[in-house]
């Protein structure tokens, strides 16, 4: 107990201030660990689309044609499957679908390609 003329904090006061801090820097540490996860998460998204635009771009330079194709790119396992959709001719119309995998995560990306006449040949 205090008395008038004494000066500080009693014991029970100091341990209600320390509860109340570490309740704080819980809470504190929580959110921290779930930004981190967010930005991890984000981050891989990202690698993920950047490596599907890599192949994209990569069968874009290729003459189109309907298949599957699989491989490994920056230790990621694709599948690419090109099917032939109904067009107008003399373009042709391709539906390019990839799926990327990598551990336990999967990302699917969809994509549709025109391509005009082969070189060489009158429409």
């Amino acid at each position: 107990m205090k008395t008038p003329n004494q000066g500080g904090f009693t014991l029970l006061e100091m341990l209600a201030a320390v509860v109340l801090l570490s309740i704080g820097f819980a809470v504190y540490l929580n959110a921290m660990g779930a930004t981190t996860q967010a930005l991890l998460h984000d981050e891989q998204s990202t690698r993920m689309a950047l490596l599907a635009k890599t192949l994209f771009d990569d069968q874009s330079r290729k003459l189109l044609k309907p298949g599957h194709w699989q491989g490994n790119l920056a230790q990621v396992q694709w599948q690419l499957t090109t099917t032939a959709q109904p067009g107008t001719p003399p373009v042709d119309l391709y539906r390019l679908e990839l799926v990327l995998e990598q551990g336990h995560r999967q990302e699917r990306f969809v994509t549709w390609r025109a391509q005009g006449p082969k070189p060489g040949t009158t429409p």
